[in-house]
Protein backbone atom coordinates (compact mmCIF):
# COMPACT_ATOMS: atom_id res chain seq x y z
CA UNK A 1 0.00 0.00 0.00
CA UNK A 2 0.86 3.61 -0.61
CA UNK A 3 2.45 5.53 2.03
CA UNK A 4 -1.08 7.65 3.49
CA UNK A 5 -1.60 11.35 2.70
CA UNK A 6 -2.94 13.66 5.33
CA UNK A 7 -4.86 16.42 3.50
CA UNK A 8 -5.56 19.08 5.82
CA UNK A 9 -8.65 21.35 5.84
CA UNK A 10 -9.91 24.44 7.58
CA UNK A 11 -13.09 26.13 6.69
CA UNK A 12 -14.31 29.07 8.63
CA UNK A 13 -18.34 30.30 7.47
CA UNK A 14 -17.33 28.62 3.76
CA UNK A 15 -19.22 29.22 0.51
CA UNK A 16 -21.11 26.01 0.18
CA UNK A 17 -21.01 25.79 -3.30
CA UNK A 18 -17.11 26.23 -3.74
CA UNK A 19 -16.59 23.81 -0.62
CA UNK A 20 -18.41 21.14 -2.46
CA UNK A 21 -16.18 21.59 -5.57
CA UNK A 22 -13.50 22.02 -3.11
CA UNK A 23 -14.56 18.56 -1.75
CA UNK A 24 -15.55 16.50 -4.75
CA UNK A 25 -12.23 17.50 -6.08
CA UNK A 26 -10.60 15.55 -3.34
CA UNK A 27 -12.66 12.87 -3.52
CA UNK A 28 -11.74 12.31 -7.48
CA UNK A 29 -7.62 12.27 -6.64
CA UNK A 30 -5.94 9.36 -8.22
CA UNK A 31 -3.63 8.75 -5.30
CA UNK A 32 -5.51 5.85 -3.64
CA UNK A 33 -4.50 6.31 0.48
CA UNK A 34 -5.91 9.70 1.79
CA UNK A 35 -7.26 10.35 4.93
CA UNK A 36 -9.09 13.87 4.59
CA UNK A 37 -8.56 16.01 8.30
CA UNK A 38 -11.08 19.13 9.21
CA UNK A 39 -11.12 21.86 11.77
CA UNK A 40 -13.80 24.17 11.85
CA UNK A 41 -12.61 27.93 12.70
CA UNK A 42 -16.10 29.46 12.90
CA UNK A 43 -17.10 29.43 16.52
CA UNK A 44 -20.55 31.19 15.58
CA UNK A 45 -21.28 29.65 12.50
CA UNK A 46 -20.48 26.02 12.30
CA UNK A 47 -20.12 23.99 8.58
CA UNK A 48 -22.62 21.41 8.33
CA UNK A 49 -20.53 18.24 8.72
CA UNK A 50 -22.81 15.94 6.84
CA UNK A 51 -21.45 18.21 3.52
CA UNK A 52 -18.37 15.82 4.26
CA UNK A 53 -19.92 12.87 4.36
CA UNK A 54 -21.80 13.32 1.37
CA UNK A 55 -18.87 13.99 -0.72
CA UNK A 56 -16.18 12.32 0.45
CA UNK A 57 -17.19 8.64 -0.12
CA UNK A 58 -13.33 7.36 -1.54
CA UNK A 59 -11.74 7.55 1.45
CA UNK A 60 -11.68 8.35 5.81
CA UNK A 61 -12.09 11.89 6.92
CA UNK A 62 -12.33 12.99 10.24
CA UNK A 63 -13.52 16.63 11.77
CA UNK A 64 -10.90 17.82 14.61
CA UNK A 65 -12.53 18.77 17.56
CA UNK A 66 -14.08 22.33 18.07
CA UNK A 67 -12.25 25.52 20.32
CA UNK A 68 -14.63 27.69 22.01
CA UNK A 69 -13.36 30.55 19.86
CA UNK A 70 -11.42 31.39 16.70
CA UNK A 71 -8.13 30.80 16.13
CA UNK A 72 -7.28 32.48 12.79
CA UNK A 73 -5.95 30.31 10.39
CA UNK A 74 -2.04 29.90 11.10
CA UNK A 75 -2.93 28.27 14.41
CA UNK A 76 -5.78 26.46 12.53
CA UNK A 77 -3.37 24.84 9.93
CA UNK A 78 -1.08 24.49 13.41
CA UNK A 79 -3.44 22.29 15.28
CA UNK A 80 -4.33 19.85 11.94
CA UNK A 81 -0.73 19.57 11.48
CA UNK A 82 -0.52 17.97 15.07
CA UNK A 83 -3.42 15.96 14.44
CA UNK A 84 -1.97 14.64 11.67
CA UNK A 85 -0.43 10.83 11.39
CA UNK A 86 0.50 10.88 7.31
CA UNK A 87 3.72 10.02 5.80
CA UNK A 88 3.00 13.14 3.80
CA UNK A 89 0.34 16.31 4.12
CA UNK A 90 -0.95 18.50 1.80
CA UNK A 91 -2.69 22.23 2.89
CA UNK A 92 -6.19 22.51 1.21
CA UNK A 93 -8.09 25.68 1.20
CA UNK A 94 -12.32 25.59 1.10
CA UNK A 95 -12.27 27.49 -2.09
CA UNK A 96 -10.38 26.30 -4.56
CA UNK A 97 -10.02 23.24 -6.93
CA UNK A 98 -7.33 20.43 -7.43
CA UNK A 99 -6.63 18.50 -10.20
CA UNK A 100 -7.15 14.87 -10.14
CA UNK A 101 -3.90 13.85 -10.38
CA UNK A 102 -2.36 16.29 -7.92
CA UNK A 103 -1.34 14.60 -4.88
CA UNK A 104 0.12 11.68 -6.94
CA UNK A 105 2.16 13.89 -8.97
CA UNK A 106 3.30 15.79 -5.54
CA UNK A 107 4.45 12.45 -4.40
CA UNK A 108 6.43 11.20 -7.17
CA UNK A 109 8.27 14.55 -7.12
CA UNK A 110 8.86 14.23 -3.15
CA UNK A 111 9.75 10.40 -3.48
CA UNK A 112 12.33 11.57 -7.09
CA UNK A 113 13.81 14.31 -5.18
CA UNK A 114 14.24 13.16 -1.60
CA UNK A 115 12.86 17.31 -0.86
CA UNK A 116 11.21 18.20 2.04
CA UNK A 117 8.34 20.05 0.41
CA UNK A 118 6.92 20.15 -2.69
CA UNK A 119 4.97 23.18 -4.28
CA UNK A 120 3.36 23.22 -7.97
CA UNK A 121 2.17 25.80 -10.30
CA UNK A 122 -1.11 27.15 -9.95
CA UNK A 123 -4.50 27.89 -12.52
CA UNK A 124 -6.30 31.29 -11.38
CA UNK A 125 -9.96 30.92 -11.76
CA UNK A 126 -12.75 33.82 -10.33
CA UNK A 127 -15.78 33.33 -8.65
CA UNK A 128 -17.90 31.08 -11.59
CA UNK A 129 -14.53 28.86 -12.11
CA UNK A 130 -13.63 30.94 -15.34
CA UNK A 131 -9.80 30.64 -15.98
CA UNK A 132 -8.33 34.05 -15.16
CA UNK A 133 -4.58 32.83 -15.83
CA UNK A 134 -3.97 29.20 -17.37
CA UNK A 135 -0.40 29.12 -15.64
CA UNK A 136 0.47 31.94 -13.21
CA UNK A 137 4.45 32.38 -14.60
CA UNK A 138 3.15 33.28 -17.94
CA UNK A 139 1.59 36.36 -16.63
CA UNK A 140 3.58 37.62 -13.33
CA UNK A 141 7.62 38.01 -14.30
CA UNK A 142 8.39 38.46 -10.24
CA UNK A 143 11.28 36.52 -8.75
CA UNK A 144 8.95 34.47 -6.91
CA UNK A 145 7.06 33.42 -9.29
CA UNK A 146 10.09 32.14 -11.40
CA UNK A 147 11.64 30.08 -9.02
CA UNK A 148 13.02 26.19 -9.59
CA UNK A 149 13.38 23.27 -7.51
CA UNK A 150 16.44 23.25 -5.45
CA UNK A 151 16.41 27.06 -4.99
CA UNK A 152 17.59 28.50 -1.90
CA UNK A 153 14.16 30.55 -1.50
CA UNK A 154 14.53 30.58 2.55
CA UNK A 155 16.22 33.81 3.10
CA UNK A 156 13.64 35.17 0.54
CA UNK A 157 10.35 33.63 1.16
CA UNK A 158 9.80 35.25 5.09
CA UNK A 159 8.71 38.30 3.18
CA UNK A 160 7.25 37.24 0.13
CA UNK A 161 5.59 34.33 -1.09
CA UNK A 162 6.82 31.79 -3.14
CA UNK A 163 3.79 29.08 -2.93
CA UNK A 164 0.73 29.29 -1.29
CA UNK A 165 -0.92 26.76 0.85
CA UNK A 166 -2.97 24.54 -1.46
CA UNK A 167 -0.04 24.13 -3.95
CA UNK A 168 1.99 22.52 -1.57
CA UNK A 169 2.69 18.48 -0.01
CA UNK A 170 5.32 18.03 2.68
CA UNK A 171 6.92 15.41 4.35
CA UNK A 172 4.94 14.79 7.70
CA UNK A 173 7.31 14.23 9.63
CA UNK A 174 9.19 17.36 8.82
CA UNK A 175 6.04 19.23 9.11
CA UNK A 176 5.55 18.69 12.18
CA UNK A 177 8.93 19.17 13.32
CA UNK A 178 8.26 23.08 12.47
CA UNK A 179 5.80 23.51 15.03
CA UNK A 180 5.21 26.17 16.70
CA UNK A 181 4.66 28.34 13.70
CA UNK A 182 5.08 31.62 13.81
CA UNK A 183 1.58 33.85 14.30
CA UNK A 184 3.80 36.59 12.91
CA UNK A 185 4.02 34.59 9.30
CA UNK A 186 1.58 32.59 7.39
CA UNK A 187 1.84 28.56 7.65
CA UNK A 188 2.93 28.50 4.11
CA UNK A 189 5.60 30.63 4.15
CA UNK A 190 6.92 29.50 7.65
CA UNK A 191 6.90 25.57 5.68
CA UNK A 192 8.50 26.27 3.00
CA UNK A 193 11.29 28.60 4.88
CA UNK A 194 12.02 25.89 7.06
CA UNK A 195 12.29 23.18 4.76
CA UNK A 196 14.45 25.23 2.47
CA UNK A 197 16.60 25.97 5.68
CA UNK A 198 16.76 21.72 6.87
CA UNK A 199 16.40 20.66 2.87
CA UNK A 200 14.96 21.18 -0.38
CA UNK A 201 11.89 21.97 -1.77
CA UNK A 202 10.70 20.96 -5.16
CA UNK A 203 8.60 22.86 -7.58
CA UNK A 204 6.28 21.32 -10.45
CA UNK A 205 6.24 23.44 -13.56
CA UNK A 206 2.62 21.56 -14.44
CA UNK A 207 -0.34 23.85 -12.88
CA UNK A 208 -2.25 21.07 -10.22
CA UNK A 209 -4.18 23.03 -8.37
CA UNK A 210 -6.90 26.11 -9.52
CA UNK A 211 -6.84 29.02 -7.00
CA UNK A 212 -10.29 30.92 -6.70
CA UNK A 213 -9.49 34.78 -6.57
CA UNK A 214 -12.62 36.23 -5.23
CA UNK A 215 -13.45 39.45 -2.42
CA UNK A 216 -13.83 36.70 0.75
CA UNK A 217 -9.96 35.44 0.37
CA UNK A 218 -8.08 35.45 3.07
CA UNK A 219 -4.82 36.40 1.90
CA UNK A 220 -3.91 39.67 0.59
CA UNK A 221 -1.00 41.80 1.77
CA UNK A 222 -2.72 44.91 2.17
CA UNK A 223 -5.67 43.67 3.69
CA UNK A 224 -6.92 45.43 6.49
CA UNK A 225 -4.39 48.75 5.81
CA UNK A 226 -5.72 52.12 5.67
CA UNK A 227 -3.60 54.08 6.88
CA UNK A 228 0.71 54.37 7.14
CA UNK A 229 -0.41 53.14 11.07
CA UNK A 230 -2.25 50.39 9.97
CA UNK A 231 0.87 49.25 7.67
CA UNK A 232 3.54 49.36 10.29
CA UNK A 233 1.23 47.28 12.91
CA UNK A 234 -0.26 44.69 10.66
CA UNK A 235 2.53 44.88 8.20
CA UNK A 236 5.87 45.69 9.33
CA UNK A 237 5.88 45.01 12.82
CA UNK A 238 5.06 41.61 12.35
CA UNK A 239 7.51 40.87 9.56
CA UNK A 240 10.01 41.59 12.47
CA UNK A 241 8.74 39.47 14.40
CA UNK A 242 8.65 36.34 11.64
CA UNK A 243 12.02 37.43 11.35
CA UNK A 244 12.97 37.03 15.35
CA UNK A 245 11.05 33.71 15.36
CA UNK A 246 12.97 31.98 12.63
CA UNK A 247 15.90 33.08 13.77
CA UNK A 248 14.96 31.63 17.14
CA UNK A 249 14.62 28.40 15.56
CA UNK A 250 18.01 28.96 13.52
CA UNK A 251 20.25 31.18 15.20
CA UNK A 252 23.03 30.25 13.09
CA UNK A 253 20.89 30.54 9.42
CA UNK A 254 23.98 31.92 6.95
CA UNK A 255 21.24 34.86 5.88
CA UNK A 256 19.34 35.99 9.41
CA UNK A 257 22.09 39.35 9.97
CA UNK A 258 20.42 40.39 5.96
CA UNK A 259 16.99 39.03 6.70
CA UNK A 260 17.03 40.85 10.11
CA UNK A 261 18.51 44.02 8.68
CA UNK A 262 15.49 44.18 6.04
CA UNK A 263 12.99 43.94 8.21
CA UNK A 264 13.79 46.39 10.74
CA UNK A 265 14.78 48.70 7.82
CA UNK A 266 11.05 48.87 6.79
CA UNK A 267 10.09 50.12 10.07
CA UNK A 268 12.60 52.27 10.94
CA UNK A 269 12.45 53.66 7.60
CA UNK A 270 16.33 53.52 6.73
CA UNK A 271 16.39 53.92 3.14
CA UNK A 272 20.00 52.68 2.89
CA UNK A 273 19.17 49.27 4.10
CA UNK A 274 16.45 48.93 1.83
CA UNK A 275 17.47 50.03 -1.11
CA UNK A 276 21.10 47.54 -0.13
CA UNK A 277 19.02 44.56 0.04
CA UNK A 278 16.42 44.68 -1.72
CA UNK A 279 17.21 41.63 -3.95
CA UNK A 280 15.31 39.64 -0.94
CA UNK A 281 12.28 41.46 -1.81
CA UNK A 282 11.94 44.09 -4.50
CA UNK A 283 8.69 45.30 -4.31
CA UNK A 284 8.80 45.55 -0.64
CA UNK A 285 11.67 47.51 -0.66
CA UNK A 286 10.23 49.79 -3.02
CA UNK A 287 7.10 49.92 -1.22
CA UNK A 288 8.80 50.70 1.93
CA UNK A 289 11.08 53.28 0.32
CA UNK A 290 8.06 55.09 -0.63
CA UNK A 291 6.56 54.36 2.41
CA UNK A 292 9.23 56.64 4.22
CA UNK A 293 9.35 59.05 2.07
CA UNK A 294 5.71 59.61 1.20
CA UNK A 295 3.20 61.83 3.17
CA UNK A 296 0.20 60.36 5.32
CA UNK A 297 -2.17 62.08 3.64
CA UNK A 298 -0.58 60.88 -0.37
CA UNK A 299 -0.25 57.56 1.99
CA UNK A 300 -4.33 56.20 0.76
CA UNK A 301 -3.32 57.37 -2.76
CA UNK A 302 -0.40 54.72 -2.95
CA UNK A 303 -2.70 52.19 -1.50
CA UNK A 304 -4.84 52.32 -4.24
CA UNK A 305 -1.87 51.79 -7.14
CA UNK A 306 -0.40 49.29 -5.17
CA UNK A 307 -3.57 47.35 -5.05
CA UNK A 308 -3.87 47.48 -8.35
CA UNK A 309 -0.35 46.40 -9.37
CA UNK A 310 0.33 44.19 -6.53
Amino acid sequence: MKDRVDILLSVYNPNIDYLIKQLKSLNNQTYDNLKLYVFDDCADKRCNIEIFERYITNFEYEVLPYESKNLGYIKAFEKLIKYSTGKYIAFCDQDDIWMSNKIEKCIDVLRRDKSLAVASERQIIDENDNIIWKKVRDHSHKNYDSWHSFDDIAKYNLFITFAVGMSIVACGDFARSTLPISSYTAHDKWILSCAATEGTVSFIEEPLVQYRRHGKNVSGILKGINTKEDYVKKRLVPQIKAVEAFQEKYPNHKDIREMRDFANAGKNGNIVTLFRYRKLAPDVAKFNIVFTIIPNFLFKYMLKIARKFG
